[in-house]
C-alpha cells in the first residue's frame, strides 16, 4: 500500500503539471501556428546543463555535524517550457505568458523541484489623456541558499503572488501625472517556520515633466506597508516605509537612462525594523559602436529580508559589456559589486550589524545557428566576505542551455 503525505502529492502535482505544460510545448513547435492580424505568440522548449562547485554558499573548510558528510559540489539537468502572446485589440494590448522547469539534480536529489511563472495583463489607452496597466504575476522558485544563511541546508520554495495597475493622466502636452498600486504575497516555508509570510501593499504617484526635449524629469512619493506572519519565536512585526524624491528618463536613439534618488523611511511597530537613509537608481544602456554597447547600474534599496522578518539595505553596482559579433553569435561579460546591510542581524555578538559584501563575474555567449535555436553557454564566479560568523563563501558554476522556439 502506498501512503503520500501533503507535501509529496504537492510535488506530484506540480511535476504533472509540468510535465504537462513541456508536453504541450513540444506539440506546439511540431504545430503550425496560425497568424492573426491582431495576435502574435511563440512557443518554446528548454533543456540545461549546471554544475555548482558550491550548492549550498558554504564558507571554506565547514564541516557538517553527525555521521554524513555534507556534498558541497553538484550539477543538475533542467527542462522547461514556455508560452507567449499577445492580442492587440485597437488601442488596447493584452498579454499572457507562462513558463515551468523541472530541476533534476544527479547527488543532492532532495534539491529536485520545479519553479514556474505565470503573468498576465493589460495595457490600455481610452484615446484621451488617460493610459495605464493591470498585471498579475504568480510566480514559484527556489530561495538561493546565499539567501539562507543560518538555516538547515534544505530546499526552500517562496511562492509570490503580486497585482499591480497602473494609471496615467496627461494633463497637458508637458505634464503628465501617473499612480501605481500593488499589492503582495509571499510564503517562503523553511525549517522551524513552515508557515512564513509576507503581505504587503503599497502606491505611489508622480508628476513628470515632458517638455526638454527627450528629457523627462520630476517628483515622486511612495507608501508600503507590510506584515510578517509565521515567523519562528514570537517577533512578527508589521511595518510602513515612505519614499520621497525626484526622478529622470532620457531615451536618445545611442542612450537609454534611467535615474531616481530620495529618501526612504522604514519603521516597525516593534521597533526591531527600524531603518532610513537614501535610496535611488542609476540605469543606463549605451550603444558604443554598431555592435558593442555598455550596460551600467547603481542601485539602492530597503528590502525585506523574509528569512529573519526584518529588512535590508542593499547597494549594488554593475556593469556589462555586449558584444554581438555577428547576427548569429554574441556575448556579454559583466561585474556586480554588492554590499548588503543588514540592521542588529548579525552574530559576531548577537544582535549586531551584519556586512555582506558580495562580487559576482559573469561570462555569457548565445549562438543561434538558425532561426528557431538558440544555445547559451556561461559561466559564474560568486564570492562573498561578511562579518557574520560562518557566512563567507565562494562558488563557480558553469553550463548549457539549448532553447527551440516556434514563433
Amino acid at each position: 500500500m502506498l501512503t503520500l503525505n501533503h507535501c509529496s502529492c504537492r510535488k506530484v502535482r506540480q511535476s504533472v503539471a509540468s510535465g504537462l505544460l513541456i508536453c504541450t510545448a513540444l506539440a506546439a513547435l511540431a504545430m503550425p501556428i496560425r497568424a492573426h492580424a491582431q495576435f502574435t505568440g511563440k512557443a518554446s522548449a528548454t533543456g540545461q546543463f549546471e554544475s555548482n562547485s558550491n550548492v549550498f554558499a558554504l564558507e571554506s573548510g565547514f564541516v557538517q555535524p553527525g555521521p554524513n558528510e555534507l556534498r558541497r559540489s553538484d550539477t543538475y539537468y533542467a527542462y522547461g517550457a514556455e508560452f507567449e502572446g499577445s492580442y492587440l485589440w485597437g488601442r488596447q494590448q493584452f498579454y499572457a505568458k507562462a513558463s515551468t522547469k523541472e530541476y533534476d539534480y544527479q547527488h543532492l536529489t532532495e534539491l529536485n523541484h520545479n519553479d514556474y511563472k505565470v503573468n498576465a495583463g493589460l495595457i490600455w489607452e481610452l484615446g484621451g489623456p488617460w493610459d495605464g496597466k493591470l498585471d498579475v504575476a504568480r510566480t514559484h522558485n527556489m530561495v538561493p541558499f546565499l539567501d539562507l544563511l543560518g538555516s538547515a541546508q534544505a530546499l526552500s520554495l517562496v511562492t509570490e503572488q503580486k497585482e499591480t495597475a497602473q494609471i496615467g493622466l496627461k494633463v497637458n502636452p508637458n505634464w503628465k501625472i501617473v499612480g501605481l498600486a500593488s499589492t503582495s504575497k509571499s510564503d517562503q516555508p523553511i525549517p522551524g517556520a513552515p508557515s512564513l509570510q509576507l503581505t504587503q501593499s503599497s502606491g505611489s504617484m508622480s508628476i513628470e515633466y515632458l517638455g526638454i526635449g527627450n528629457l523627462t524629469s520630476g517628483l515622486t512619493a511612495g507608501y508600503l506597508s507590510g506584515d510578517y506572519s509565521g515567523a519562528s519565536g514570537t517577533m512578527n512585526p508589521s511595518y510602513t516605509q515612505s519614499t520621497a524624491g525626484f526622478l529622470a528618463n532620457y531615451k536618445h536613439y545611442r542612450t537609454l537612462f534611467e535615474g531616481q534618488v530620495g529618501y526612504t523611511r522604514r519603521a516597525s511597530d516593534t521597533g526591531t525594523d527600524n531603518t532610513s537613509g537614501f535610496t535611488g537608481l542609476f540605469d543606463l544602456v549605451h550603444q558604443l559602436t554598431p555592435k558593442t554597447s555598455l550596460t551600467a547600474k547603481i542601485d539602492r534599496t530597503i528590502n525585506s529580508y523574509l528569512l529573519n522578518s526584518s529588512s535590508e539595505i542593499d547597494t549594488e553596482a554593475g556593469m556589462s559589456i555586449n558584444w554581438q559579433a555577428t547576427y548569429k553569435l554574441a556575448g556579454t561579460l559583466g561585474y556586480t559589486f554588492t554590499y548588503r546591510d543588514f540592521p542588529r542581524q548579525g552574530n559576531n555578538p548577537v544582535g549586531s550589524n551584519r556586512v555582506d559584501i558580495q562580487e559576482h563575474w559573469t561570462l555569457g555567449i548565445s549562438y543561434k545557428p538558425a532561426r528557431w535555436l538558440m544555445i547559451k553557454p556561461y559561466a559564474d564566479l560568486l564570492a562573498r566576505r561578511t562579518t557574520f560568523i560562518g557566512g563567507a563563501f565562494s562558488s563557480t558554476i558553469f553550463g548549457v542551455s539549448v532553447t527551440v522556439t516556434r514563433p
